[in-house]
């Protein structure tokens, strides 16, 4: 078995790889990446002999093609915006595909690609991170125990003890923060999609302790695409995402928009014309925390089920609860979205996912009970309550 992780050293892809080197020690993994030195770099610090690196530039046809031969699954861990193209690439190479979400509007595009995949006998597992990913699959587990969905909505929170010294802390792809912050959410009402203002809908929302109760707001999200569409046969009326961010994360963040920094129209600076965003996430990586910060943090997933068993109304709370993972330093939030795409990767690898086409999460024939299982092992714990 073959597995090829592209962008497999970034923040996430690391973890991704981190994971398949500790538990897929019977599969040969590509950790592949433009920057042939820092894939060769990963390689070496995870002293896994089952882990290989190779020089792969994403944007390139020919070059993931060729990294591709003799695939069985490959991950996308780059960003979103190469999501149909790799797609495409993957079907050309008859390898199975992962990745980590295209934020509502990607997802709708590359859910078009569905019939040619299932022609083929190849499975595109849409959205396989925390959320999108656990999320839909929690949204799956609860609407499985009823009769009727009335709704489901989504939302996360989490603590963090960590003592930083930088100005802003990173937690994922700024580029894909800033989308996050600006582009319009998707919010499925009364049985209709509409899109309002990022970060409106304010709600305070009690997660277990110690994060208790955080402010969450909308944001753009892949749940909202599938999640009506998936459950459309059960009724569903209403559907929403809520991201619990940090005040001072989302006041920063504000400025920097507000200030053109997530801005891609060009400018001239000292004669050179740039792109404000890609200088400003340039500079912002070098606040993704080092080796040297200790990660202490946790973060809540909750996914609230609405509807009915019988004849009477129920709420059902998903939980998953992530820690951050203190022998390789990661985050919560980054271990609860590297960890899915390495569990998938190998349940796809081994014949255990069987689903042919394009899909989101909730639309596989993946087992709950052995993703949760799975998920244990690496100390997530998913959970529900009855509310």
């Amino acid at each position: 078995m073959k597995i090829v992780v592209l962008g497999g050293y970034g923040e996430i892809g690391a973890c991704i790889s981190t994971d398949l080197a500790e538990t897929a020690r019977d599969t040969e993994v590509v950790i592949a990446g433009r920057d042939g030195a820092k894939a060769e770099s990963l390689v070496r610090a995870l002293k896994a002999k089952h882990l290989s690196p190779a020089t792969v530039d994403a944007s390139r046809k020919d070059s993931v093609m060729a990294a591709l031969k003799g695939t069985d699954v490959v991950i996308n861990a780059t960003n979103y915006y190469m999501n149909v193209d790799i797609m495409k690439i993957a079907l050309a190479s008859n390898a199975n595909y992962i990745d980590l979400g295209g934020l509502f509007h990607t997802t709708l595009e590359q859910l078009k690609l569905s019939k040619e995949f299932e022609k083929k006998g190849l499975l595109a597992f849409l959205g396989c991170g925390s959320t999108p990913g656990i999320t839909n699959l929690l949204a799956l587990h609860g609407a499985n125990q009823l009769d009727k969905v009335e709704s489901i909505h989504i939302q996360f929170g989490d603590k963090d003890y960590t003592k930083y010294t930088t100005p802003i802390v990173v937690p994922y792809s700024m580029h894909t923060v800033f989308d996050e912050f600006t582009m319009r959410p998707a919010v499925f009402e009364a049985g209709k999609m509409k899109f309002v203002e990022p970060l409106t809908g304010d709600i305070d929302v009690v997660f277990p302790q110690p994060v208790g109760k955080t402010t969450c707001r909308y944001s753009l999200h892949s749940e909202v695409a599938t999640l009506p569409m998936s459950f459309k046969h059960k009724g569903i009326k209403a559907c929403t995402f809520r991201g619990g961010w940090d005040n001072d994360f989302i006041y920063k963040t504000k400025f920097l928009i507000d200030a053109g920094f997530s801005s891609y129209d060009p400018i001239i600076v000292d004669g050179v014309r740039v792109k404000p965003r890609n200088v400003a996430v340039s500079l912002l990586n070098k606040f993704i925390p080092g080796k040297d910060v200790k990660i202490d943090d946790l973060e809540y997933l909750r996914i609230a089920v609405t509807g009915k068993k019988g004849a009477k109304k129920v709420t059902i709370a998903e939980y998953c609860k992530s820690v951050a993972n203190k022998r390789w330093n990661i985050p919560s939030g980054t271990w609860d979205t590297g960890v899915p795409p390495s569990i998938v990767a190998q349940m796809i690898a081994k014949g255990e996912i069987t689903s042919k086409g394009a899909l989101p999460p909730e639309q596989t024939d993946i087992e709950l009970n052995d993703l949760f299982r799975e998920l244990k092992r690496r100390n997530i714990e998913v959970f529900n309550k009855v509310e």
